[in-house]
């Protein structure tokens, strides 16, 4: 048998997907490897419970299966997202043999209005406030969800630009943080050099970090660097800054539970489950509210772009929800009296 005569192998579900990912990770940034993975999860969970035990195995029908079971769970626009990043797989798949095109032709995102597209959800501006106000005069000062809050809060960055930052890169006596893109020590900015600036920081916020800093692991990581977030075993992980983040964000910090739990009894306070906490936010969401907070403020869209490393068209997308309604309620105000109808001229 001649090599192109070969059958190609019986991958599982979850090893066509790890091939796929390895392929991915060549050419994109690990936080975009890491959205597609979470995406598929739901997808090797589903094909496991099937009965699914190879990827040769699926036919058109599945995938309309696997459609309808996930339409019931998430919004349009999370379906979408999942459906494109399985038809991306499927058609790698496709190309090596692993499955007939006609499994490939059965994928059928959804379309979504450009208006679905924007994700709601946010840490609310005012939440923010109150949530740095009840650190910096409570108990909680200067540890790391203190200092995690207060640089994603006035930053605006993405959760690897955080990661990535050396203790050399924050500048507290003059109040800035300087990112830097360093693929080759397993820190790049999702925008590569384009990414790189310089970002100011209040007197509070390098207050915060001074004190978290003096107290955090003394550890460098497998390059010798120095990391502002880090644990006893090196640079933190991803996942272990996106447990503190919602840690970060429990409501219950700056007042009661919403959800009438009582604090120290409750089964999300630990930032190993604090994720289940409905109101806890994520670094994204984080991100979205600060860059929210920031127009509030009075900064230009284009001084916020530069802070966040993001396009105007983004921001304006994405992330000028509020002030749209503020503006809503300002025309309103001004101008809703004026198509009333007088009950007295008609009657």
């Amino acid at each position: 048998m001649t090599t192109s005569e070969r059958a190609p192998p019986d991958l599982t579900p979850h090893e066509a997907v790890e091939r796929w990912l390895d392929r991915q990770r060549m050419e994109l940034a690990d936080s975009s490897v890491g959205s597609y993975a979470r995406r598929l999860d739901h997808f090797i969970e589903w094909c496991n419970d099937e009965g699914v035990e190879h990827i040769a195995d699926l036919r058109p029908w599945d995938i309309g299966a696997y459609e309808d079971h996930r339409r019931a769970v998430v919004a349009p626009v999370s379906l979408n997202n999942e459906l494109t990043t399985l038809n991306q797989l499927l058609g790698w798949a496709a190309g090596l043999g692993l499955v007939e095109d006609g499994v490939v032709e059965a994928v059928d995102p959804p379309r979504v209005d450009k208006a679905e597209q924007v994700s709601e959800t946010l840490l609310e501006p005012e939440r923010g406030e109150e949530l740095l106000a009840a650190f910096r005069a409570g108990d909680c000062w200067g540890s790391r969800e203190h200092a995690w809050l207060e640089l994603s809060w006035w930053t605006g960055a993405r959760m690897g630009a955080l990661r990535g930052l050396d203790r050399d890169d924050i500048d507290l006596q003059d109040g800035h943080v300087q990112f830097r893109h360093r693929p080759d020590e397993e820190t790049p900015l999702k925008n590569g050099y384009n990414g790189e600036r310089v970002v100011g920081i209040s007197e509070d916020v390098a207050e915060a970090v001074r004190a978290y800093i003096e107290v955090r692991p003394q550890r460098t990581d497998d390059y010798g660097r120095h990391p502002v977030f880090v644990t006893s075993y090196g640079r933190i992980a991803g996942s272990t800054l996106r447990d503190t983040c919602y840690y970060a964000t429990h409501p219950c910090r700056s007042g009661p539970c919403p959800h009438e739990h009582e604090r120290m009894s409750c089964p999300h306070h630990s930032r190993t489950k604090a994720y289940g906490c409905p109101s806890a936010r994520s670094p994204h969401e984080v991100r979205s509210g600060s860059i929210t907070w920031q127009l509030h403020r009075g900064l230009s869209k284009d001084v916020v772009a530069d802070r966040v490393d993001a396009t105007i068209e983004v921001i304006e997308r994405h992330y000028d929800q509020a002030r749209q309604l503020e503006a809503f309620h300002e025309r309103r105000a001004a101008h809703l009296h004026k198509l009333g109808i007088d009950d007295e001229e008609n009657a």
